[in-house]
This record gives structure tokens, sequence and C-alpha cells, in this order.
């Protein structure tokens, strides 16, 4: 999608402004082979370039850590810039995470005035205000986003809203895999748990390619 600069230039930089989290120090009070561990894990898990590279791996996580309201999230922003994200980039995900959350509106109608309202209008608006916030991000990055946003927060149909429109962009299974397992940091394992398992279900109907291979297995 885009170009990050080297994970090892963005490793140290993670390096310095880890020591500043009050977990990690507590951690590393408690067990410092705990808090090595750990520190291992989260480096395989958001600094490893794997389909998704530095700048789509930052821009997912400002647009999610925005949608949760998680203001610790502040030390993406400096990591953003290190990574090379544009002042507009930043600008669009976090608008993104603001559009995304309208979608509760619509899950409202559909769910109570669904016979009153003509609830396809209401999505148009709502898909219209996702393609004016994503700016000139890339239209696969957008949709991935917001999967990994209506999962934090268990909104499952903007989940699947969104799972269907990633894959028709040529969205691969491994770089939504990787999105969602952001999770593990901002939301949860549960709430992982949870978004593994409506994709699945969305995969046993046919809507969208399954998140594993042989998934009945």
């Amino acid at each position: 999608m885009n170009q990050g600069k080297s994970s090892n230039f963005h490793s140290e930089a993670w390096e310095k402004e880890s020591e500043k989290l009050v977990y990690r120090k507590m951690f590393g009070a408690m067990d410092p082979f705990l808090l090595k561990s750990w520190n291992e894990f989260y480096k395989n898990l958001i600094l490893k370039v794997r389909d998704l590279d530095l700048i789509s791996k930052e821009l997912i996580l400002l647009c999610l850590l925005t949608y949760t309201k998680e203001a610790n999230g502040r030390i993406h922003i400096s990591r953003a810039k290190e990574a090379g994200v544009t002042e507009m980039q930043m600008t669009s995900a976090i608008s993104l995470a603001g559009t995304f959350s309208t979608f509760n509106s619509y899950d409202f109608l559909s769910e109570n005035w669904s016979k009153e309202l003509k609830l396809t209008k209401v999505l148009e608006s709502y898909l219209r205000s996702v393609e004016q916030s994503r700016g000139e991000l890339d239209h696969k990055l957008c949709e991935i986003m917001g999967i990994a946003c209506h999962a934090s927060k268990r909104s499952f149909k903007g989940m699947q809203l969104h799972l269907k429109r990633a894959f028709l962009q040529k969205a691969k299974v491994s770089e939504v895999s990787e999105a969602l397992s952001y999770l593990i940091m901002v939301s949860s394992v549960p709430t992982l748990t949870d978004a593994v398992l409506e994709w699945s279900k969305m995969a046993d109907k046919g809507l969208c390619p399954p998140p594993y291979p042989n998934m009945n297995s």
C-alpha cells in the first residue's frame, strides 16, 4: 500500500518511547523476563513488516486509537511521523475514525425504524462520508481500517460491511488478519476472538474468504 521507513529505524524509536510506558515499568519490576518476552511479542506484532508496511500499520493504529478514544495512544503520533506518515494522511485516518462511529446511527435505525425509513439512503450517506473522509488514502486500507474499528466495539454489522468491501478491493486475508491482531493491544483478546468468529460466520455463508484455511477442521 504505502512505503515506510525501515523497521530498524522504527524499532529504535519504539525502544526509546516504550521506556516511558508505565505498564512496562510495572512488568519490569514484577518480572524482568516477562517484560523482555512482552517486548519481543510487541515488536513481532506491531513492528515486523509483513503485508502491511509501517505507514499502513501506523495509519490503522491512529484510526483505531482515535475510534476507541485511547488517550495514551498519543505515542503513535510521533511514531507515525517517524515512519513517514504525512500530515494529510494522519488527518484522514483520524477523520475516518469519526466517520466510522456514525455507523451506530444506521445500526440503530436498522433495528428499530426499518419500516419507517429507507435505510439504503442512510447507508449510502454513511459510505459517502467514508469516501470523503479517506481523502487520498488507499481505498483498500480505508476498508481495513473500518473492519478493525468496528470490530473493536463489536459493531458486527459495520465489520461485515467493511469486510465485504475490503475483499472487493482485493485485500489479502493476511492484511485483514494483521489489522485485527492489533485489537490485542487496543481492546482485548476476547474482542479479537469475537471478531474472528464473526469473520468465520461470514466465510461460512460464502460472503468472503475465511480467516484461515481448513476453518471447519
